[in-house]
């Protein structure tokens, strides 16, 4: 071949090869063409439809809107009811609740949910929050059914009076008795145990009874943190002051609730052997409840405790709660928190110097344990907790008594707390007596009282002892408050239905004045009366 044809067929070779990149240049042109056009016509649906449900929105009503249950509520049960009784209470009250008090928190989209919401707002007194639900709604002041729930929330508002948060009474309660094995003799609960049970724990019809009682006679649930006015200063520090700001309507009184030792000791037996509830777990819905084995070995997830029976009661009765607030929760370490075993000792393993024989004997019936899973574990239940509103107190970690140890122990004994449990809970400028046992007289905190000054270092500007002789005590003094707590419990439930005791004139008033009505109508015929009258 010539030099002028190996030419030419180079030529021709370099034609084709731009023609073909000529074609495929094309080739792709069209697909991207293609893709964007389809893309658009996309876009163009979805926002015909979403015009379409604006413009429906309001016109059809909703199958989501907030639905009124007929079925019993948990505070129907009756005093001295048995294990299948607050089982089957708890079954009901969890599956149809009537209102789901957590709606408060979420953002409603469409005109029936921003009425609930904003009607949610007003049970729980939150008035200034439903008219910000509604006017964030877009178009609400040309909708009659919105502009005349704001014009209710407003009267509402306007008819409510301040109230004085310094006469508030503060009950409390221990973990709840599901069953009878608490209160009785028995090869799983020795007498040293019924006595203490009989003693410092109320059941769960008891419980019931007495909350729906203080709920009838007008009682609403506020926080302890609602007691004071927080106030940030320049400096970053905290100063605390009487809340002068809290209102409700005029039939409506504040009412503060806490739980101590949360922890479902070593003591409590396992297996529901006593009655209690084994652990705090959370359920497939994300709601904190606890897992509690029945007289028939049976393991149940419900509310078998005060801690999910109090969240459900409020779902049914959302007027019982002031802007979402919770009981407190008073902790101890030494055992860990909420049935899981969140002290570090137990990492020792069973032969550690720093554990107790019941906390070696635990651990050699249970070698899965695991201390990190156990504090994660604890970790996620505190977290939704106080996503609930809950809040909590130190209890010291040993359930010491403050008023016989010297300020040295309390420090060390607080770095055990710190250790155990804020690890798991967070920071709180709460605590709660163990025993009641105060730092200090009835005279006000002051700067020399050691023990006050190291709490008081340490982020603690609320206390609480307990007071079994003045209704509603509670002393506001410089940059802390002091509250005076009332134990509802086998003692007190006893002596005020009897004449046996002393006090039963201070035990019997204070029940009277909590709206709670014939104490003997729902006492657990379970008790062992005698046992009820140790303190």
């Amino acid at each position: 071949m010539s030099q002028y044809d190996d030419e030419t067929e180079q030529r021709r070779k370099m034609r084709e090869k731009k023609a073909a990149k000529r074609r495929r240049q094309r080739r792709r042109a069209l697909i991207m063409r293609t893709v964007v056009f389809v893309l658009l016509l996309v876009i163009l649906a979805v926002v015909v439809v979403y015009a379409r449900k604006m413009l429906d929105t309001g016109k059809k009503p909703s199958t989501a809107s907030v639905s009124t249950s007929s079925t019993g509520t948990a505070s129907e049960a009756a005093g001295g009811s048995t294990a299948a009784d607050a089982s089957t209470v708890s079954t009901a009250s969890v599956s149809e609740l009537s209102v789901d008090t957590t709606s408060v928190t979420t953002t409603p989209k469409t005109k029936e949910e921003v009425l609930a919401s904003a009607e949610l707002s007003g049970k729980m007194y939150d008035y200034d929050k439903g008219i910000a639900t509604i006017q964030g709604f877009s178009g609400y002041d040309q909708d009659a059914d919105l502009t005349e729930e704001i014009s209710k929330l407003t009267a509402q508002k306007s008819a409510c009076k301040a109230v004085d948060v310094g006469t508030t009474p503060h009950v409390f309660f221990h973990s709840l008795i599901n069953d009878s094995r608490g209160l009785i003799v028995s090869s799983t609960c020795p007498e040293g145990r019924v006595k203490a049970n009989n003693a410092a724990m109320t059941t769960v019809g008891e419980f019931d009874t007495m909350v729906n009682d203080m709920y009838q006679a007008g009682y609403v649930l506020i926080s302890l943190d609602d007691l004071v006015t927080k106030t940030t200063n320049a400096d970053g520090t905290v100063t605390y002051t009487k809340n002068t700001s809290l209102y409700l309507p005029s039939d409506k009184k504040p009412l503060i609730m806490s739980e101590d030792d949360l922890s479902y000791y070593h003591s409590y037996g396992e297996n529901g052997a006593q009655g209690y509830a084994d652990k705090l777990v959370i359920d497939s819905d994300g709601k904190v409840k606890c897992q509690y084995t029945d007289p028939s070995g049976n393991v149940q997830i419900g509310d078998y405790d005060m801690v999910p029976r109090i969240d459900t009661f409020i779902s049914e009765h959302p007027d019982f709660c002031y802007r979402g607030a919770r009981p407190t929760i008073a902790l101890t370490g030494y055992n860990g928190i909420f049935g899981y075993r969140t002290n570090d000792y137990y990492k020792e393993g069973v032969d550690g110097a720093d554990l107790n024989t019941a906390q070696k004997t635990w651990l050699k019936e249970h070698p899965e344990y695991n201390y990190d899973t156990d504090v994660a574990e604890a970790t996620k239940i505190a977290d939704a907790l106080k996503a609930d509103g809950w809040t909590f107190a130190s209890h010291t970690y040993g359930h010491w008594n403050a008023s016989q140890h010297s300020a040295e122990d309390l420090q060390k004994d607080n770095e055990r707390w710190n250790a155990t449990v804020k690890i798991c809970v967070g920071a709180t400028d709460k605590i709660i007596f163990a025993f009641g046992g105060d730092i200090a007289g009835p005279e006000q905190y002051t700067a020399d009282n050691p023990k006050y000054a190291y709490f008081l270092s340490q982020g603690f500007h609320i206390y609480a002892n307990v007071d079994g002789t003045t209704f509603g005590w509670t002393q506001y003094g410089d940059n802390y408050v002091r509250d005076g707590r009332i134990a509802l419990d086998g003692v007190t439930m006893y002596n005020a239905m009897t004449d046996s005791a002393q006090s039963h004139a201070t035990y019997a008033n204070d029940y009277s004045l909590l709206g709670i009505k014939d104490v003997a109508s729902f006492f657990d015929p379970n008790r062992t009366p005698e046992y009820c009258l140790s303190e």
